[in-house]
């Protein structure tokens, strides 16, 4: 059995651990609440442009259709955007995000394309370093303080390179935000736009917009828009999933330390207990022998 002093320090230092993962969970569930109530802000938002969107394209002529919302007549080059975490202690967030990104990339491979990266995150950076994958470029900023303008920016760079043909198609593999344990892995396209097809229930919706100067215009001015709001919301939900998955694992890190600060009490005890008992036992024994 170990002794006092062994099971006095692995008692202080349980504690000083149990603090700091208490206190990050603490950090994360501040950061969520903030990221959660933009998401459910912004989220609406982006859903009505969209139907703008469609309404607008509605009984447009293929030859006036945006490039950025029309599928390439042949994909050659294709870009994988990975937005991950710059930090760890998130439980499997980044291990499920890289390795989802890794075999989309694989995929490409075996379908005869060229993938590229674009990488948001340090973890993700830090693994396909290591990998054969070509990474094109870094933006672990973006996700450390996830504000509009540098969303915005990013958004411009993705629809400048499919517009000028350097990538045909344009793929993202984020984690899209749930509640504070739960989080769905989603790996879509996000360039060229996909626009549902023509329905009936859209063709009778369209009677509520007086478009001017003309459907064409207006698709111009609102492919970009609601490019650069989705890849805002994107990384708000990589964000906001990333504080829960953390939160989450601080929350049973903080309980794992609770309990086993338990048992190492009691053992702490029992410890005591048995040396008070020889002590006892000896100073007995020396009484006694004393006496005879």
């Amino acid at each position: 059995m170990a002794n006092l002093k062994e099971v006095r320090v692995r008692i202080a230092s349980i504690k000083s651990t149990r603090q700091i993962t208490s206190a990050m969970k603490m950090v994360s569930a501040s950061k969520l609440r903030k990221g959660q109530n933009a998401i459910q802000n912004l989220r609406p938002y982006e859903e009505q442009l969209r139907l703008i969107l469609n309404n607008v394209n509605l009984s447009l002529e293929e030859e006036d259709k945006n490039a950025l919302c029309l599928p390439p007549r042949e994909i050659k080059n294709v870009l994988v955007i990975v937005v991950a975490a710059n930090k760890g202690l998130c439980g499997t967030f980044n291990s499920h995000t890289i390795k989802a990104a890794s075999a989309h990339l694989k995929r490409l491979k075996e379908q005869g394309y060229e993938p590229s990266l674009w990488i948001i995150g340090r973890k993700a950076e830090d693994f396909f370093k290591k990998s054969s994958f070509e990474i094109a470029e870094i933006f672990n900023e973006l996700i450390e303080h996830v504000q509009f303008e540098s969303a915005f920016d990013c958004a411009r760079k993705a629809m400048d390179l499919v517009t000028e043909g350097t990538f045909q198609k344009i793929d993202i593999v984020y984690n899209r935000f749930r509640n504070a344990s739960v989080y769905d892995l989603i790996c879509e396209q996000f360039l060229p736009m996909i626009i549902p097809e023509t329905t009936e229930d859209l063709r009778q919706s369209d009677f509520g917009y007086i478009m001017e100067p003309s459907r064409k215009e207006l698709l111009d001015e609102l492919i970009p828009k609601v490019i650069q709001t989705s890849m805002y919301r994107i990384l708000l939900e990589s964000f906001t999933s990333e504080q829960g998955a953390r939160m989450t694992a601080m929350h049973k890190a903080t309980d794992n330390a609770t309990e086993l600060l338990k048992n190492l009490t009691i053992t702490y005890n029992k410890v005591r207990q048995s040396s008070i008992t020889n002590e006892i036992v000896e100073i007995v024994g020396g009484a006694e022998a004393l006496n005879k």
